[in-house]
């Protein structure tokens, strides 16, 4: 549903040679869009800016910056099908401040025949005596959780 703008707005906004500039911009800056997503779809590019005859166009990382400009020639292709004002793409990665971790390797399953050792050992020392060392309680919970299949 469209949001309801009077009139008036609408024709006094229309009657402003900058505004009627700056949609146009727009509406030339979604068409490039639209037709490099079409183009390449794996790329995710961004329309950034168009700045003289040079198009600007934001990409998620350096590595899709060089593979885009690998395809620069048939992405501009596409753009020139839809405006002649572009005869050139400069592709910029996105800066995030966000740091990708590397994912986290689950832990191993401690083997059974440790699990007994360490069993044996809390059993051994009074793990579950109420006077147990911290140590012993340890081992205790460890043995339990791995047992239980909890692995954190």
């Amino acid at each position: 549903m469209q949001a309801s703008v009077p009139k008036q707005v609408l024709d006094w906004l229309s009657a402003e040679p900058a505004y009627r500039n700056a949609a146009a911009q727009i509406d030339t800056l979604l068409r490039i869009e639209a037709a490099l997503r079409k183009a390449a779809p794996e790329l995710a590019l961004a329309v950034v800016a168009i700045e003289g005859e040079t198009l600007i166009a934001a990409t998620k990382s350096a590595a899709a910056a060089a593979k885009c400009r690998q395809l620069e020639p048939s992405l501009l292709a596409a753009v020139q099908e839809t405006t002649a004002k572009v005869n050139r793409i400069r592709f910029r990665p996105q800066r995030s401040s966000r740091k990708t971790l590397p994912p986290i390797a689950p832990r191993q399953a401690i083997p059974e025949r440790a699990l007994a050792a360490f069993a044996e050992l809390g059993a051994a020392t009074g793990a579950g005596r109420r006077s147990a060392t911290s140590l012993q309680r340890a081992l205790t919970r460890l043995v339990k959780r791995q047992r239980l299949g909890h692995s954190r």
